[in-house]
């Protein structure tokens, strides 16, 4: 098992060294931040044409889950491309594999 999993993580590094790009994330709660924010890489999904702008008031990421002292969740920040975004949903679809974020521009 253990070539499986050094396999798997090895394959999420790939990723994020081909397509992945720096964003500052920010752990919170109540809409308080609760750390200290950090650079992570993120892989940024395609957008829909309708969105195709600079900034897109929905934006979804993939993060490596092993990035995080916690895990992320819904409420967390995240500053990119010029703009600040609210975490509205945090899956990891494969157990294994990247964390998708979906995230939302806030004011």
């Amino acid at each position: 098992m253990s070539d499986f999993l050094d396999a798997m993580a090895g394959l999420n590094q790939a990723q994020l060294d081909v397509a992945g790009e720096p964003v500052t994330y920010q752990p919170a709660d109540g809409g308080s931040s609760t750390g200290a924010p950090f650079s992570v890489n993120a892989v940024r999904h395609e957008r829909v044409r309708d969105e195709a702008g600079a900034i897109a008031s929905f934006e979804e990421i993939s993060v490596n889950p092993t990035d995080f002292s916690t895990a992320p969740k819904k409420g967390d920040w995240v500053s990119a491309w010029g703009a600040n975004y609210v975490v509205t949903n945090a899956r990891q679809p494969f157990a294994y594999g990247l964390m998708t974020l979906s995230l939302e521009q806030r004011a």
